[in-house]
């Protein structure tokens, strides 16, 4: 029976040797070169989710011109709630009013994870640069109360190199309650 066994393990061994060694990859010919062809989404180096830490370094020092310096015009900001703001003026607003409620902000335990989506996968999220963002909020508002939570954004990035698309998938619903009645 052992020796049957090591007989199977052996041909599976080969086998999968012999297919790893039929896969080529796709390439494309140039006059300059040989290319792989791209045909899906890549990661990009990690330099590409910088413009997102500069907006978070601003956020959390109260500065909303900084936080939204790389927002586009018309950029729109959906929570996982389903409410949004359309505008980067109505997103500056928007956190300018929030701030007047916090007394501090910082994040800890970034994961940025900078990506280019090539295939279409929904008609709601489009093709293009995506920087994935998770970090863990530490809140204290003026009233004295203290949250930490997580928060989790997809930010999409247009032709031009600005934020279009900000999507946060957060749990609002403690943020509200801990300032409640304030002004």
């Amino acid at each position: 029976m052992k020796k049957f066994l090591f007989g199977v393990f052996i041909s599976v061994f080969f086998i999968s040797c012999t297919d790893k060694a039929e896969e080529k990859p796709t390439t494309t010919e140039t006059s300059a070169s040989t290319e792989v062809k791209k045909t899906g989404d890549e990661l990009l180096p990690a330099s590409e989710g910088d413009m997102i830490r500069t907006s978070l370094a601003a956020f959390t020092k109260g500065d909303i011109e900084g936080f939204t310096a790389n927002y586009d015009d018309n950029a729109r900001l959906l929570w996982s709630s389903g409410d949004s703001l359309v505008g980067k003026k109505a997103i500056q607003d928007y956190y300018k009013g929030r701030w007047k409620l916090i007394d501090s902000l910082s994040y800890s335990d970034h994961v940025i994870v900078p990506l280019r989506m090539a295939v279409e996968q929904t008609q709601y999220a489009p093709l293009g640069k995506w920087i994935l963002v998770w970090s863990f909020a530490h809140v204290k508002y003026k009233n004295g109360k203290k949250l930490d939570f997580w928060v989790h954004t997809a930010n999409h990035v247009n032709d031009a190199g600005k934020v279009d698309l900000a999507a946060q998938y957060i749990d609002r619903h403690p943020i509200m309650e801990a300032t409640k009645g304030m002004k």
